[in-house]
């Protein structure tokens, strides 16, 4: 029996709210972070103090996960046509949705205990 490296990063497809019904919906390609990367990321999260949750990103928490994590997008254009994924055009997507998508990247790059090797 071979042992297999777990590979919890692996990228895969995120459809925003509302476009699961699009005949064809705006999609985003996305992978979790790994431990350096999360460096980055984590002193960017806004907690109240006495606080249960976090509140959320800051605007800089957000860039830095897209630069990370978001590797492709489909069927996202404006009226000039298609746009393509590159870091200048990250701006181009919605405050909301760049915010959705950061949570997303930082939920997928939780490892479960199980999934972590000993």
């Amino acid at each position: 029996m071979t042992i297999k490296a777990l590979n919890p990063f692996a990228p895969f497809w995120w459809l925003p709210p509302g476009e699961q019904e699009s005949p064809n919906p705006t999609r985003f390609k996305i992978r979790g972070l790994d431990g350096n990367e999360q460096g980055y990321v984590m002193p960017e999260i806004v907690v109240d103090p006495g606080a249960r949750f976090p509140r959320g990103l800051s605007g800089r928490g957000v860039e830095i996960a897209l630069g990370y994590g978001l590797i492709d997008w489909e069927n996202f254009a404006n009226d000039k046509g298609p746009v393509a994924c590159v870091p200048g055009n990250f701006g181009l997507v919605d405050h909301v949705t760049r915010t959705q998508l950061a949570i997303q990247i930082l939920a997928a790059s939780y490892v479960l205990p199980e999934e972590k090797k000993t």
